[in-house]
């Protein structure tokens, strides 16, 4: 998709921002060097052809932009948001990269818009199998600690007291 929209002054980055599930072989960043070396490997495996940001230790950009594992965000080149996922869904951004990017032609031809607010709610393929395999890659205290927390939140752990 980037290489698609790159001739249309559209970029995409990505933002490495933590191991969502740190295990034996891909552990929580205790320095910088380390994390690093894990968005380096992480561009490898996934072939990552875009710039990759390397958040700080502390987590400053992830926490800025919701702290969710697999945000998207659309920033316009004003620095507005102008589009915000909770999970990065590529139907759904493309979606918007191209409702955006009619927007702006729009304009070009010298139509006026005037901005809304629009919530969606959408839908994701889910690969639990490839998402176990991911899992697995980064060792057996990732797959113990994510089961354990799926045997919480099925015991209602994940609820606040009022919802229980």
């Amino acid at each position: 998709m980037a290489e698609e929209y790159a001739g249309r002054g559209v970029q995409f980055l990505f933002v490495y921002v933590r191991e969502a599930h740190p295990g034996e072989h891909y552990p929580h960043h205790d320095n910088l060097e380390r994390k690093l070396a894990h968005a380096r490997a992480f561009q490898q495996q996934f072939n990552v052809r875009r710039p990759i940001l390397v958040d700080d230790l502390q987590g400053t950009a992830h926490r800025a932009y919701g702290g969710l594992p697999n945000m998207t965000y659309i920033v316009s080149r004003a620095n507005q948001v102008v589009f915000k996922s909770d999970w990065t869904d590529p139907p759904t951004i493309r979606w918007a990269v191209d409702y955006l990017l009619g927007v702006q032609d729009l304009r070009r031809r010298g139509g006026r818009v005037a901005p809304f607010y629009a919530e969606l709610q959408g839908y994701r393929w889910s690969d639990p199998a490839g998402f176990q395999t991911g899992l697995e890659r980064d060792g057996p205290k990732a797959v113990r600690e994510f089961a354990e927390a799926q045997a919480r939140w099925a015991r209602g752990e994940h609820l606040g007291s009022l919802e229980r």
